[in-house]
């Protein structure tokens, strides 16, 4: 898999996600690592941590994280296989849980 993002725009939007997580969750602490470039099959793609002195904000904002960087971060997935290279559609059910929030 390729993972394609602009620079600057990329990260912008991650800190915007980041920051609307703590408006909303009493987080003393949050970090985002997504990485890009050429993956191998299995490789981990995305890393969030939170931290909170209540452990209900700390998982609730990691979910929250997650469920945004999925939908909304401006990343772009090539899948690579040996029939040829294409990108991989957005899916519904990555939507729908955003309703949740």
């Amino acid at each position: 898999m390729e993972i394609e993002h602009y620079p600057g725009m990329t990260e912008k939007a991650i800190a915007g996600i980041v920051e609307q997580a703590k408006s909303r969750w009493p987080l003393t602490g949050a970090l985002v690592i997504h990485r890009h470039g050429r993956l191998e099959p299995g490789s981990q793609i995305m890393m969030v941590a939170t931290a909170s002195a209540h452990r209900l904000a700390a998982f609730e904002a990691a979910e929250f994280l997650m469920d945004y960087l999925k939908s909304r971060a401006p990343f772009w997935k090539k899948e690579l296989t040996r029939d040829g290279a294409g990108w991989v559609a957005a899916v519904e059910a990555d939507e729908d849980a955003l309703k949740r929030w």
